[in-house]
């Protein structure tokens, strides 16, 4: 699939624009009585949404792929998507809105399969953390 940016502000992925993000769109969505459990220090939004991911193959060709995120939060967001990645590996990541685009990069914290997609949970890298 590809996706038709050229209308579309560029905003780059910092705490300041996911706080943005969670307050356009992740809080609105939840409901009451979708308490997260206690052991997470910070909550996570349901956000759905389209997500794009770029990494190299074996051959060291540059590809994308197009995601459904699942749940956002300041440090991370949650993805479901038709392929693997190691954990521990970056990998430069856009969320789609229609008011921007937000890029960034994130590093593969967990990776699961679930039925015949994965769930990937990506911590946040702001510029100059790697």
């Amino acid at each position: 699939m590809k996706l038709d940016m050229t209308d579309q502000e560029f905003i780059r992925l910092d705490r300041e624009a996911i706080e943005l993000l969670i307050d356009r769109h992740g809080r609105q969505l939840t409901r009451k009585g979708t308490d997260q459990p206690k052991r997470r220090r910070i909550q996570r939004w349901p956000f759905p949404g389209t997500v794009q991911l770029w990494f190299e193959d074996l051959s060291g060709e540059e590809n994308q792929i197009i995601g459904t995120c699942h749940n956002l939060n300041e440090n991370g967001i949650g993805l479901y998507c038709e392929r693997s990645f190691e954990v521990g590996r970056e990998i430069p990541i856009a969320i789609h809105q229609p008011e921007a685009t937000y890029h960034g990069n994130g590093v593969v914290r967990h990776c699961t399969q679930s039925g015949p997609e994965y769930f990937i949970g990506l911590e946040f890298v702001e510029a100059g953390e790697a």
